[in-house]
């Protein structure tokens, strides 16, 4: 069953009885002696624990990561292979964990988003790159593990419908920023220098000494840049750069 982060359910099981039980009456199908390792990626403490202790408790050998860096969770989970990863999206010093959704993946753990993020787009791209759902922090903890049981089952947790709707969605998102960038595309080198360094709130004289050209180049550049934008002040230019989340190559 997957939550929004209001808590208002999106997606329910075929049984509205099983998602009314608690989790520890709810039976992990492939659990064996030695139970499915479960590793929570999660750097709030409390969350981690507590998922962990419950998760002990129904015989999953489950464990926190050791949030270092990328490259050293992918070699524990490497080494470790968990069957199942329980993935927050904002990991602090691991950066964003849509990235690291297809690794996991990859190395053979089926992961399951656990984050706060309302950011649909972005749910999205966790699955398509290989996430078998996603749940928000905000849902009860008894609704939490309930799902968490299901990914180590291996029941699904998100049906075919949502997951076409995620797609299209996303399809529709990528489509739209396409559109937006598409007028940037036509700046040269140069004129996306001249909009870095006006965004960073250069002058055009400032920018020609250190570009070593006159200013009158300069003005030039810009004045094109303005014209291929479709906008009429530098100003309306670094808002409409910042609007589509453009960031120059060239911009230190």
């Amino acid at each position: 069953m997957i939550f929004e982060a209001d808590g208002s359910r999106q997606m329910t099981h075929a049984a509205t009885s099983e998602i009314a039980q608690p989790a520890m009456s709810r039976p992990v199908a492939d659990l064996h002696q030695d139970g499915v390792a479960v590793l929570v990626v999660e750097d709030h403490a409390l969350l981690a624990q507590s998922l962990v202790i419950a998760l002990n408790a129904e015989g999953c050998r489950a464990e926190v990561a050791e949030l270092i860096d990328s490259a050293s969770l992918l070699e524990h989970v490497r080494a470790t292979r968990p069957g199942v990863v329980l993935l927050d999206l904002d990991l602090g010093v691991l950066g964003n964990g849509v990235d690291l959704v297809q690794p996991l993946t990859e190395l053979g753990a089926r992961v399951l988003v656990v984050s706060g993020t309302t950011d649909r787009r972005r749910l999205a791209e966790t699955v398509e790159r290989g996430a078998v759902g996603f749940l928000s922090k905000t849902v009860h903890f008894e609704q939490l593990m309930s799902t968490v049981l299901d990914v180590v089952a291996q029941r699904p947790v998100l049906s075919t419908e949502v997951r076409y709707e995620l797609m299209a969605e996303l399809r529709r998102a990528r489509a739209a920023r396409s559109k937006d960038l598409a007028p940037f595309a036509t700046l040269t080198p140069r004129e996306r220098l001249v909009l870095s360094a006006l965004a960073q709130g250069q002058r055009a004289e400032t920018i020609a000494a250190e570009a070593v050209v006159s200013e009158a180049t300069v003005r030039s550049q810009i004045r094109s840049v303005l014209a291929k934008l479709g906008v009429k002040s530098q100003l309306e230019a670094v808002a409409l750069a910042w609007t589509v989340g453009w960031f120059p190559a060239g911009r230190s």
